[in-house]
């Protein structure tokens, strides 16, 4: 397979990638990077009839006084440096009277404007396809019909940021299920490489005429749905970074079961890898009943350290987002309780992990004058 020609160094300031004695981001100013952020960032968690009261409060009902007043200060705490994937599900679980899902639009997360604004790197999303594992409508259309080409330049013309110097990436699909999906949907087995191959040629041509400078990051591959062979073929080319889903239990043949299934990925694509979403939870006063992970807060924050420990130790790892802000009815994943206040027993130790780890990348910048592993 022929690989795209893009050029070797960004023609603006950004990130990149490199392998020296393992993968590394690289900053705009050449400094090593341990992406360590924070995935489902998004103010309308501060807008249900339980806490909106506190959003207009706090931040006078101001998405851009969120960010600035909520959303950075406290990042710089707890040693977090990323905002990652901001997009919400939108599920329509209970709406229809027989139970069944509704087939309802879904968040496209915060504005890029906004993000920027932060002033802290950050990521965006280019949805070119609606075949994800959660999605209960996906609609596996074919990438090689000349319209999902004007479809992915039309979402690379509104979303592209070339010049942006605080841009990690692009993500293009979030959980994509490449196989046979729980709808039963999916594309034709015999031809799935071709339309594979198709599908990310066509995507990241359209990133790249309207940004030669920022990593792509991929589609983001969960480690539940899997996803084949011929998939990762097709894929490996025409991306700078693997990017994965996983949430291990607490135990540790768990984590490692995951870590030793992302490793394989890695292998087969040499591409390094993004841990793009990830997390755990507990039961909570507004979900007593979530069960299947941590008893409690504190166990929570025994458990990111395990995992980050571990994603670190791997020099296939570029770091990893974290899963969630703020805990709203649906999501019991959160950082802060549905009352923007923090869960101390757990921020305390993610604080402590993500300070030391990060620290210690700061400090093994390796050899500057090695050359940077391409942007393809």
């Amino acid at each position: 397979m022929t690989r795209p020609t893009h050029p070797t160094r960004p023609t603006h300031p950004a990130f990149t990638v490199e392998r020296r004695h393992r993968w590394r981001l690289r900053t705009p100013t050449g400094d090593p990077f341990l992406s360590v952020g924070i995935v489902h960032a998004d103010d309308t968690n501060l807008r249900y009839p339980h806490n909106l009261a506190i959003y207009q409060s706090r931040y006078g009902g101001s998405q851009r006084r969120w960010l600035q007043e909520g959303i950075v200060p406290d990042l710089g705490n707890w040693g977090f440096n990323t905002l990652g994937w901001t997009s919400e599900y939108v599920s329509g679980a209970g709406l229809a009277t027989d139970g069944a899902v509704v087939d309802l639009g879904h968040s496209e997360g915060l504005p890029p404007e906004e993000l920027a604004g932060t002033g802290i790197p950050y990521t965006l999303s280019l949805r070119t396809a609606e075949i994800e594992y959660w999605n209960g409508f996906p609609a596996y259309r074919d990438p090689r019909d000349p319209a999902f080409a004007q479809w992915c330049d039309h979402l690379a013309r509104t979303v592209c940021r070339p010049d942006d110097p605080n841009l990690l990436g692009y993500f293009l699909v979030d959980a994509p299920c490449w196989g046979r999906h729980p709808s039963g949907g999916g594309y034709p087995a015999s031809e799935l490489p071709e339309i594979a191959e198709a599908y990310y040629r066509i995507a990241t041509e359209a990133i790249r005429r309207h940004d030669p400078n920022h990593l792509i990051l991929g589609d983001r591959y969960g480690t539940q749905a899997g996803v084949p062979e011929a998939v990762l073929d097709a894929m490996a080319p025409y991306v700078d970074v693997l990017s994965v889903q996983t949430f291990p239990g607490l135990d540790s043949a768990s984590l490692e079961a995951a870590l030793e299934q992302i490793g394989r990925w890695h292998e087969r694509t040499t591409r390094p890898v993004l841990i793009a979403d990830t997390g755990n939870w507990c039961p909570t006063v507004m979900s007593p009943g979530r069960t299947g992970s941590a008893r409690d807060q504190r166990e929570r924050g025994v458990g990111y350290t395990a995992s980050a420990e571990a994603f670190a130790a791997r020099p296939w790892c570029l770091g990893w987002h974290w899963c969630g802000w703020l805990e709203n009815p649906q999501r019991g994943f959160g950082l802060k309780d549905p009352w923007d206040e923090p869960y101390r027993d757990l921020t305390d130790q993610v604080a402590e992990t993500n300070h030391r780890l990060t620290e210690q990348v700061s400090h093994d910048g390796g050899d500057r004058t090695a050359r940077p592993a391409p942007c393809r």
